[in-house]
């Protein structure tokens, strides 16, 4: 059945996969109501001032750049065309979800084969925080798609290689205006590019577009903070407190409230501020950094429980109570399952492709590291591997499918 499953149609499969995708997203939908808690009140209080032409900025009309623009701007969009409602952006992370399968679909297809492309279609529908995060407002599954559009345009292999950069740009640039840690990503891409064959020329005119699409996109807001704090600041002033959330005396190496005893001037004497104590305490106590990359490295892949976390006043509003424990459970052993999947995924890759061309052809390894270790330095917690979720189900879509193989001996190669 499986067999026959891989040889049928591909559009045909993807839809069937789209469909149970779909319906389980709606069956949540129907079942949870959106109440944001945490970051998700401030990016609708922020999507409601850019909508209502007040600016990003704070419900008593502080101008910020605190969190990156991105979501509220991309909900303050929704709002103006549709009217405020948490309905719209439901759909909105509807599609977002629709489309990260289709574009973690066709990733699959390009760099492996058809048959691991189905098997990470249905793990990505499956995917219960994938599923949960369809009544969340957040920045992580956005962020995810933007950044999956660039990979693909990066490296489809038809159409014009200037185009295909310069569009992959764009949108390695909505991702950083999501989550500021895109804007290295593309320079990741390029260094792969080059370790593949040391093309000069073909990494300098990547490089080239790249930067230059890059600053024409990210300048006119990038003035905007100048002309708000008389300093450069490209996208957003939390990159400080987040590290020193991670690395201070009380620290758990997880996010922490900031102490709302200090008073600054401005967002980026806050930012200098925060940067500077974890750095003091980095230096005072690096046996404590230590040992703290350690557990920021474990938080980062122990669990997956931030879906029900954020949707936990939706379920209880449902009386449902007694699911929350249940719900965590089986979202965390779903990723832990997939994280495992993954990492035998990758020991199969590199032992047929060769360590060097397992880690280059694609970024998947590249990213997945890089995720790693800005977490396991800066601050970690499940919310924050949210980037590598795509490139985890890659790996386990490729794993399964070389157990599937090994059983049933076929004529599949991969397409390295």
């Amino acid at each position: 059945m499986i067999k026959d499953f891989f040889k049928t149609n591909y559009a045909k499969n993807t839809l069937y996969i789209l469909i149970v995708a779909l319906a389980l997203r709606l069956l949540w939908l129907a079942l949870i109501p959106v109440v944001p808690v945490s970051d998700s009140i401030m990016y609708h209080e922020f999507a409601k001032s850019i909508s209502a032409g007040n600016g990003y900025a704070y419900p008593e009309g502080h101008l910020t750049a605190y969190w990156p623009v991105g979501t509220p701007a991309i909900y303050a969009f929704l709002f103006t065309v549709f009217g405020e409602s948490f309905l719209i952006i439901a759909i909105f992370n509807l599609i977002v979800g629709l489309l990260t399968l289709v574009l973690m679909m066709a990733l699959a297809k390009l760099w492996f084969n058809e048959p691991t492309a189905y098997i990470v279609g249905v793990i990505y529908a499956l995917w219960p925080s994938q599923i949960q995060f369809t009544t969340i407002l957040a920045s992580e599954t956005i962020f995810n798609v933007f950044i999956l559009l660039g990979i693909f345009f990066w490296y489809r292999p038809e159409s014009n290689k200037y185009s295909n950069w310069i569009i992959a740009s764009v949108f390695f640039v909505a991702a950083a205006y999501v989550r500021p840690i895109a804007l290295l990503i593309p320079f990741i891409i390029i260094g792969l590019s080059f370790l593949r064959g040391f093309d000069f020329k073909k990494v300098f005119s990547s490089a080239i577009i790249t930067v230059i699409t890059m600053a024409i996109l990210i300048t006119p807001w990038a003035v905007r903070n100048y002309n708000l704090f008389g300093e450069v600041v490209l996208i957003s002033t939390n990159g400080g407190p987040v590290f020193w959330m991670g690395n201070n005396p009380d620290s758990t190496g997880e996010y922490m409230p900031l102490p709302e005893d200090l008073y600054f001037e401005s967002e980026t004497e806050r930012a200098d501020y925060f940067k500077s104590e974890a750095v003091k305490h980095i230096k005072a106590e690096p046996g404590i950094f230590a040992k703290r990359l350690v557990k920021r490295f474990v938080d980062y892949y122990r669990s997956e429980n931030i879906g029900v976390n954020w949707n936990i006043e939706g379920i209880k509003q449902q009386g449902w109570d007694k699911a929350v424990l249940p719900l965590k459970l089986i979202s965390s052993a779903f990723w832990v399952l997939l994280v495992l999947l993954a990492l035998y995924g990758a020991v199969n890759l590199i032992r047929k492709e060769g360590w060097f061309n397992a880690l280059t052809v694609t970024p998947i390894f590249a990213l997945i590291a890089y995720n790693t270790t800005l977490h396991t330095i800066i601050a970690s917690g499940d919310r924050y591997h949210f980037p590598i979720i795509p490139f985890i189900g890659l790996l386990a879509g490729y794993s399964l499918f070389s157990l599937y193989k090994k059983k049933n001996p076929a004529e599949y190669y991969l397409n390295l």
